[in-house]
């Protein structure tokens, strides 16, 4: 950059010589032509040759080589390299850090390289072209953009406070819903446990009374059949000594004797039908549990896993005025409707279609990537809801479901209970479903923020299918990322 042409600019122009671009050093003058060089330099320039010798600046021919020197030039240089005439200040040399190259005062600062440097620095070839103001002009300068600086650093800091303030009350609201859902899911582990044992006991205990009943019975039945044995054990002894009698002795009332020694056949000894009745029925009560078991332990397995499910939707159930994409992913209404079958899976009256996927237990979630324009709805329905002619989509026709109805987000109908949005419009909509826990939830999938839950759903045991309404300019697709 050329030299700005103030007063320190051209003084310092002056006092450097033609030759070396350094600040004068035993300058002098060619009287011919009035040119003042350093004396080193000229006599290097015209080296030891004593012809005719001519002035390096303007080639005029020097008759002479007398070589003057020019003490006011020498003064001014002198007055220049301890800052005399730069500052107005006397012993200025010894302020401030000095130029290590050259030992003078740093007393301007080179714009281009953004450095302090000497009066001499800025002769030199290394600063000649470039610009440079007074050290106090830059340092105040820059002072400025520090300070301004220093502004935007304090903001971002208060600005990092709050964001840390934040998220500390964030994390501590999160880790006391983490506890209290904690004990709740202890409880209720505890209360099943408690449930198990109860029917662990009820259970024994009946078993218990029938192995008494048993007991008891076998001991009456050993009681008779003891009794019989008795009184046959007399008879056989009777007779056998009855066939050792004389024959005049064995005659004698033979017909009685022969009545008395019949035996008669009563029925067998059995257990009561009952008691049998009690034993089958344990039986049958052992493959029950273990149905039950294998039963819960899937349920249990499945349900403490939420699921991602890849839903897609069901072409036979939509809308005549809803158009699919081929994938089954994307849906939008259009104003014409289509020429389709009026199957009796088909919505004839509202823009409603179901995805394929169908739920009966477990935990399960899907993503709906929502438009910012038109009509929508994402949730759940039942298998069975209606599809024919018009009637409240909500709980009690088995939809769960959140929408947004122009510039506000509602659950249930267009005219529901509205839903606040804080933090701005969701761009993805994240639906969960609990069957066995009948609950049925809307989520912020980009920042986990709940926006409504349906607690308590009545499903009784029904196929439950992903459920999706658009109307106008609104489209909605199932995210499969």
């Amino acid at each position: 950059m050329a030299a700005s042409g103030g007063p320190v600019q051209d003084l310092l122009e002056e006092a450097t010589c033609p030759i070396c671009l350094e600040c004068f050093r035993d300058p002098v003058i060619i009287p011919e032509c009035g040119h003042n060089f350093c004396r080193s330099c000229l006599i290097q320039c015209w080296g030891e040759s004593e012809g005719e010798a001519s002035c390096p600046q303007c080639r005029e021919i020097i008759q002479h080589r007398n070589l003057i020197p020019n003490r006011p030039l020498a003064n001014v240089v002198e007055k220049l390299t301890v800052g005399k005439l730069l500052h107005g200040e006397k012993g200025a040399e010894g302020k401030g850090k000095m130029c290590e190259k050259h030992q003078e005062p740093l007393k301007l600062f080179c714009k281009e390289d953004e450095s302090p440097i000497c009066v001499v620095c800025i002769a030199s070839k290394e600063h000649k072209s470039h610009e440079a103001i007074l050290l106090e002009e830059a340092s105040q300068e820059y002072k400025d953009q520090i300070s301004s600086c220093l502004d935007n650093v304090r903001k971002e800091r208060e600005k990092i406070l709050v964001f840390k303030a934040d998220k500390e009350k964030e994390s501590h609201d999160l880790l006391k819903q983490m506890e209290a859902e904690r004990e709740k899911m202890v409880a209720e582990i505890r209360l099943m446990h408690q449930f198990l044992e109860e029917k662990e006991k009820l259970l024994l205990a009946q078993m218990e009374e029938v192995e008494k009943e048993i007991a008891a019975e076998r001991e009456e039945h050993l009681a008779r059949l003891s009794g019989e044995l008795s009184s046959l054990d007399s008879l056989i002894r009777e007779m056998e000594e009855k066939l050792q009698e004389p024959a005049s002795e064995l005659l004698q009332d033979i017909r009685s004797f022969l009545q008395r020694s019949q035996v008669k056949e009563g029925p067998p000894v059995a257990f009561l039908p009952a008691l049998k009745w009690s034993i089958w029925d344990f039986r049958d009560i052992n493959p029950f549990l273990k149905g039950a078991m294998n039963k819960f332990r899937d349920t249990v397995k499945y349900g403490l896993r939420l699921q991602k499910e890849y839903v897609t939707l069901d072409p036979d159930t939509a809308n005549p005025c809803l158009i699919l994409s081929e994938n089954r992913k994307r849906v939008r209404w259009t104003e014409v409707c289509q020429d389709l079958p009026d199957s009796p899976e088909r919505f004839d009256t509202y823009n409603y279609v179901l995805g394929r996927q169908g739920f009966t237990s477990g935990r399960h979630f899907w993503e709906v990537t929502v438009g910012s324009e038109g009509k929508w709805a994402v949730g759940v329905a039942r298998k069975s809801v209606k599809r024919k002619g018009k009637f409240t989509a909500g709980p009690k026709e088995g939809i769960w479901r959140i929408g947004k109805w122009g510039n506000q987000y509602r659950v249930s109908t267009h005219t529901g209970c509205r839903v606040p949005i804080l933090g701005g419009e969701p761009r993805r909509i994240r639906v969960t479903l609990n069957c066995e826990g009948g609950r049925v939830s809307f989520y912020d999938a980009d920042t986990a923020a709940l926006l409504h839950s349906f607690s308590e759903a009545s499903f009784s045991g029904e196929t439950l299918q992903p459920f999706f309404y658009v109307f106008t300019r609104g489209y909605l697709t199932v995210s499969w990322v």
